[in-house]
């Protein structure tokens, strides 16, 4: 199967966050492993398909607390195993706010990885 890649056009941040999912009916964990204004990349539990569309719950450490975020709807625009990249499809503006207070937090101590080499478009 061949693989389409395109070059990212959002700066995206390491970050190392829980967050849960529903997959075929039932709760899901996972990782994310970098996030950005529009969507994260992540590592799941089990397999999730492309073009799953579901609610998901992000776990943001901030000022040493875990704050839970909800987006209503994410999709899932690529899968390889059990690793995959979600983009956000609707969230509403309090969670917006605070993804974006996070991420800038975060781009404000430099911890942006701006990459060039050819990365999966969301």
């Amino acid at each position: 199967m061949e693989k389409t890649y395109a070059v990212r056009k959002k700066l995206r941040v390491p970050v190392h966050c829980p967050f849960c999912y529903f997959c075929d009916g039932t709760l899901a964990k996972g990782m994310i492993w970098d996030l950005s204004e529009t969507g994260w990349r992540a590592t799941g539990e089990r397999p999730i398909a492309v073009g799953t569309e579901t609610t998901v719950y992000l776990t943001l450490p901030d000022d040493g607390e875990s704050k839970n975020i909800l987006v209503d709807a994410a999709v899932v625009r690529w899968s390889e195993g059990r690793d995959a990249g979600w983009e956000i499809i609707r969230i509403d503006e309090e969670a917006r706010a605070r993804l974006d207070q996070f991420i800038e937090n975060l781009t404000a101590t430099g911890v942006v990885s701006e990459t060039k080499e050819p990365t999966r478009s969301w």
